[in-house]
C-alpha cells in the first residue's frame, strides 16, 4: 500500500469514527433534558416492551396477510406414463391431471376473522403499554422534581443549623455558654448532614431511574426541569365519566380471536372437495378427456380428527378472556375511586402548607442563629425549634410531589391519553 492510499484510508475511517460519534452525541442530547413537553415522547421512544409490542402486531399482520389466498392448497398436477404390449401390438399410455381443492364451509372467512380478531387485540396491547409507560414517566418525573426541590431545601437548612451550631461554639468557647448546648447544636446540624446526604441519594437515584426510562445509562446523561404541578386533566375527572378500559377492550378482541378460531376448526370438519381436470391415452391410442370430483371422508373421533379438542379449547379460552375483561372494568372502577381518594387528600393537605406559612418558617429558621448570638434565645431552644420548622418546610415538598403522583394515577385509570404528550 502506497503511502497516498495509507492516508486516504486513515482519513476515512477518522470520518466514519467522528460522525458515529457525533450521531451517538447528537441521539443522546435530544432526552438529555427533559421538559413536560418532551417527556413522553422520549420515554416511549426509548421504551422496548413498546418495540415488542409492535413487532407482535407485525406478526399478527403476517397471519391475516395469509389467509388472503383463495385456496387452501396449491393445485396438484399429477404426471402419469405406461407401456402396455397385447400380442404384437404395443402402446404407450399416459395420463396428465390437475386438482384444486375447494374450502366450502367459510374456513377462510372464520381464520381471517380470527387474524384480525388477533391484530385488534396487539394493536391495543400496544396502546396499553404506551398509556402504563406515560403514567410511569410522569411519576418519575415528578419524583425527580421534588427530590430535586427537597435538595435544594436541605442545602440551605444545612447553613441555617450550622450558622446555630457556629455560633453556639464560639459562645462556648468564649464561657458565655455551657458546652452541653455547643455539642447539642452540633449534633442537630449533624442530623441535618444526613438528611442532605439522604437528598443527595435520593436524587441520584430518581435521575438514574429517568435515565433509565429515556434511553440514557447514568444519571449524569439527563436533567430534570419544569414545574412541580398536578396534570390539569386529573381536575375533570369524575367516576361517571369513566370510559370503556383499554385492557377490557383487549381483552374482548382477544376472547372474541379465540371464539373465531374455534369457529374456524368447527368449519374445518365440513369436507372440502377436490376438483380435477384429466386427459389420458389409455388402451391402444384411446384418447380420455375427463372431470373429476373428491371428498374427504371424515371419521368420528376416536377414529379420526375432528378438532374436538382445539374447539373446546378456544372456547374455554374465549369464555375466561371476557370474564377477565369484566375483571378489568371492576378494577379499574376501584383504582380510579381510590386514585381519586389519594387526590383529594393530597390536594387537602397541600392546601396547609400557605405560601405565607412557609416563607415565614424559612425566615425564622434563617434569624435563629442572630437570636441565639443577641441572646433572646437558647440555642437549646434553637435546636428544638429547627426541627418542626424543618418537618414543615419539607412536608411542604413531599404534599406536593404526592399530589403531582396522584394526578397522574388519576388520569392514568381513567383512561385520559398521557401518551399522545398532550397532558399538562
Amino acid at each position: 500500500m502506497s503511502w497516498q492510499q495509507w492516508w486516504l484510508t486513515a482519513g476515512l475511517s477518522a470520518a466514519m469514527i467522528f460522525g458515529f460519534r457525533t450521531a451517538r452525541a447528537e441521539g443522546r442530547s435530544a432526552c438529555s433534558s427533559i421538559t413536560r413537553a418532551n417527556l413522553v415522547t422520549c420515554a416511549l421512544d426509548a421504551s422496548l416492551a413498546r418495540k415488542a409490542g409492535r413487532a407482535a402486531v407485525e406478526a399478527s399482520e403476517g397471519r391475516v396477510v395469509a389467509t388472503e389466498p383463495w385456496f387452501p392448497e396449491s393445485p396438484t398436477l399429477a404426471l402419469t406414463g405406461s407401456h402396455r404390449r397385447a400380442g404384437d401390438t404395443t402402446a404407450f399410455n399416459w395420463s396428465a391431471g390437475i386438482g384444486l381443492e375447494l374450502q366450502i364451509g367459510g374456513q377462510r372467512g372464520a381464520r381471517r376473522s380470527a387474524a384480525l380478531a388477533e391484530r385488534e387485540a396487539e394493536a391495543g396491547g400496544v396502546e396499553v403499554i404506551d398509556r402504563a409507560t406515560a403514567a410511569r414517566a410522569w411519576r418519575v418525573y415528578f419524583e425527580v422534581l421534588a427530590r430535586k426541590r427537597a435538595l435544594g431545601l436541605v442545602q440551605r437548612l444545612e447553613g441555617a443549623a450550622e450558622r446555630v451550631w457556629e455560633v453556639a461554639r464560639a459562645s462556648a468557647e468564649r464561657g458565655a455558654l455551657p458546652g452541653v448546648e455547643a455539642d447539642l447544636a452540633e449534633a442537630a446540624y449533624v442530623r441535618v448532614v444526613r438528611r442532605r446526604i439522604d437528598a443527595q441519594r435520593d436524587e441520584r437515584a430518581a435521575l438514574s431511574e429517568l435515565a433509565l426510562l429515556v434511553g440514557l445509562s447514568r444519571s449524569e446523561d439527563v436533567v430534570a426541569d419544569g414545574r412541580l404541578e398536578p396534570l390539569r386533566e386529573a381536575e375533570q375527572v369524575k367516576t361517571s365519566q369513566l370510559a370503556e378500559p383499554l385492557e377490557a377492550a383487549v381483552l374482548e378482541a382477544e376472547g372474541k380471536a379465540f371464539s373465531a378460531r374455534a369457529d374456524a376448526q368447527r368449519r374445518s370438519r365440513i369436507p372440502s372437495p377436490t376438483v380435477s381436470v384429466f386427459a389420458e391415452r389409455d388402451g391402444f391410442n384411446e384418447n380420455v378427456l375427463g372431470l373429476g370430483l373428491a371428498f374427504p371422508l371424515p371419521l368420528p373421533e376416536p377414529l379420526g380428527r375432528m378438532h374436538k379438542g382445539e374447539i373446546a379449547e378456544n372456547e374455554a379460552l374465549s369464555r375466561r378472556a371476557r370474564l377477565l375483561a369484566a375483571d378489568a372494568r371492576r378494577k379499574v372502577l376501584g383504582e380510579l375511586a381510590r386514585a381519586l381518594a389519594e387526590y383529594a387528600a393530597a390536594r387537602e393537605a397541600t392546601l396547609t402548607y400557605t405560601t405565607e406559612r412557609l416563607q415565614r418558617s424559612e425566615k425564622t429558621l434563617a434569624s435563629l442563629a442572630n437570636e441565639v448570638l443577641a441572646g433572646r434565645i437558647s440555642t437549646r431552644d434553637a435546636v428544638i425549634l429547627q426541627e418542626p420548622l424543618f418537618d414543615l418546610l419539607l412536608g411542604a415538598v413531599e404534599a406536593e410531589r404526592l399530589l403531582c403522583v396522584a394526578s397522574a394515577d388519576v388520569a392514568r385509570a381513567a383512561g385520559v391519553h398521557l401518551e399522545d404528550g398532550s397532558a399538562r
